[in-house]
């Protein structure tokens, strides 16, 4: 879909709760003209929205100095988004001041260009089946870890969004009856086991009980420093607690890829996000209990891999949707 794509460059913004991210973007996905800001650089509540409009107006202002069109504008956002309109959804924890925000809208009155706004996640997902180890490929499932846990799916050569928006939320489906609570309103839910905030809170629990922890030395002693990779290093060192952590999340995560196998038989499963950065302590028992979980004749059919896309892969990922709807709207 990229290659046949008309010339010209896609502006491109990767709305994180922390991050801030715009860059233009060419239809074979070579990112130019990046930025990168805080999301709170001009505070929060309605300074987040300035700042994405800043961020927006001045990648406008390079592609004017840089001469040839501007096709439209594409945003990966956190949360459930109306993407007919553009309007970002009720579930949206990260940035609660963007709750029912327009923002389609908004950014096609102040550019009049077509804009496209959809979850972050969706946007990797197709970033990758554009511009990454999916091209080509027809069934293909990506979950991020990080912050929370997202998920992607494209079934057929179409991404799946659902009838309102929830298609794909892998981080939500229930891995322990019994399990933790869970902000969704759910308890047991993968994110509550595998995601880099609740890796961390997990492990400050059990610090309460195990004050040997090498843990504690890493963060000088505070156990409100802990943070997923600390979590891992301690792993990586044999402590016991923090594998203890690490082989829980890995169980959780690894029931995901295998209920995601039973039910889509994809080709592909993309694994990607900050906290797959720990790189083999985790995605090697990862795949692990994937095979167990699944049936071993779907396994053998899917390839289980780490993204490799950079940090501008949510800007990638951001145009990859713009060009997906586009050629969505050629087909109708």
């Amino acid at each position: 879909m990229a290659a046949s794509s008309p010339p010209g460059a896609i502006l491109g913004v990767d709305l994180g709760a922390t991050t801030l991210a715009g860059g233009l973007v060419d239809g074979a996905g070579t990112v130019r003209n990046s930025h990168s800001v805080p999301t709170d650089r001009l505070s929060r509540g309605e300074g987040v929205l300035q700042n994405l409009l800043a961020v927006v107006a001045g990648l406008l202002d390079d592609a004017r100095k840089m001469g040839g069109p501007i096709l439209g504008v594409g945003v990966g956002a956190p949360g459930v988004i109306e993407v007919d309109t553009g309007t970002i959804g009720e579930d949206i924890q990260n940035i609660p001041e963007f709750r029912g925000l327009a923002l389609g809208r908004i950014l096609r009155e102040r550019t009049g260009l077509p804009v496209v706004v959809d979850n972050d996640v969706n946007a990797l997902t197709l970033g990758e089946w554009m511009f990454g180890q999916a091209r080509g490929l027809r069934h293909v499932a990506m979950i991020a870890v990080g912050t929370s846990i997202g998920g992607g799916l494209i079934l057929n050569g179409a991404l799946v969004r659902g009838v309102s928006g929830y298609g794909g939320e892998i981080g939500h489906t229930t891995v322990d009856l019994d399990g933790p609570d869970c902000f969704c309103g759910s308890r047991g839910c993968i994110k509550v086991y595998a995601s880099g905030a609740d890796i961390a809170r997990q492990a400050r629990s059990l610090l309460r009980a195990d004050r040997t922890s090498i843990l504690l030395e890493l963060v000088g002693g505070d156990p409100n420093r802990i943070d997923a990779p600390q979590v891992f290093a301690a792993a990586a060192q044999g402590d016991p607690m923090a594998v203890t952590v690490v082989a829980r999340a890995a169980q959780a995560l690894g029931a995901g890829v295998g209920n995601l196998i039973n039910l889509y038989n994809p080709e592909l499963i993309v694994l990607g996000g900050s906290v797959m950065e720990a790189g083999e302590i985790l995605m090697e028992p990862v795949v692990r209990w994937a095979r167990f979980y699944a049936f071993e004749a779907a396994f053998d059919r899917t390839r289980i891999v780490r993204s490799t896309l950079t940090k501008e892969s949510g800007v990638q990922g951001a145009a990859a949707l713009f060009l997906y709807e586009q050629g969505r709207e050629r087909l109708t």
